[in-house]
């Protein structure tokens, strides 16, 4: 544990069906400098939300870093994908203490690949091929999907599991994974990954 002084932004740049995003400053209690103390705190938009889904949220994103670390060894992958690391913070001085999740901010334009039921942007090969490798690499017994980042600097995934448990409400189970696998049109990144068509 750390305490540490911010600067949230009074409105939010950006809101998710959950979460609502605000640009956030550090302003003492850790050593950054200049664009370093740049961050970005999320916040449910349910004030009666389970503040252990935050760890959820850590688990996840954990867990998507670690695939993309062995997506990034496999030879011959275009380009390499990163998870932002994130971490649980309170706000002590608002009402309810409510936790949150923190982020640094990533310059650039913020762009979502896919969500966690039936949309995608085929227009990048890279998320793409990412969620549809995930779900071999697991086993077929998950899929990271939910993409969005700058670039493929990525955060906020989903991980839909055969069985529908953890990873906080957004995991649709196995039909999320179904409903993915309808939409994706296999790009030449699966075939270089000698990805079988699941549709």
């Amino acid at each position: 544990e750390k305490e540490v002084s911010i600067q949230i932004h009074r409105k939010p740049f950006s809101e998710g069906t959950m979460r609502a995003a605000y640009r956030m400053k550090v302003l003492e209690g850790l050593d950054v400098r200049g664009r370093d103390r740049e961050w970005v705190v999320k916040l449910s938009k349910d004030p009666k939300e389970d503040p252990r889904q935050y760890w959820r949220d850590v688990q996840m994103q954990m867990e998507a870093g670690m695939y993309a670390e062995r997506f990034n060894k496999i030879p011959g992958v275009p380009k390499k994908v990163a998870f932002l690391e994130i971490f649980v913070a309170v706000l002590p001085d608002r009402a309810g203490s409510p936790a949150c999740v923190i982020e640094r901010f990533v310059p650039g334009k913020y762009a979502k690949y896919n969500d966690n039921w039936a949309w995608s942007d085929e227009s990048r090969n890279t998320p793409q091929a990412f969620s549809h490798w995930s779900w071999e690499a697991s086993g077929h017994v998950q899929l990271i999907c939910d993409l969005q980042g700058v670039g493929d600097v990525l955060t906020d995934p989903q991980i839909h599991t055969i069985d529908g448990r953890g990873y906080g409400r957004g995991n649709a189970g196995l039909p999320g994974v179904r409903k993915f696998f309808l939409h994706h049109t296999c790009n030449c990144i699966c075939q270089a990954l000698g990805l079988r068509s699941v549709t």
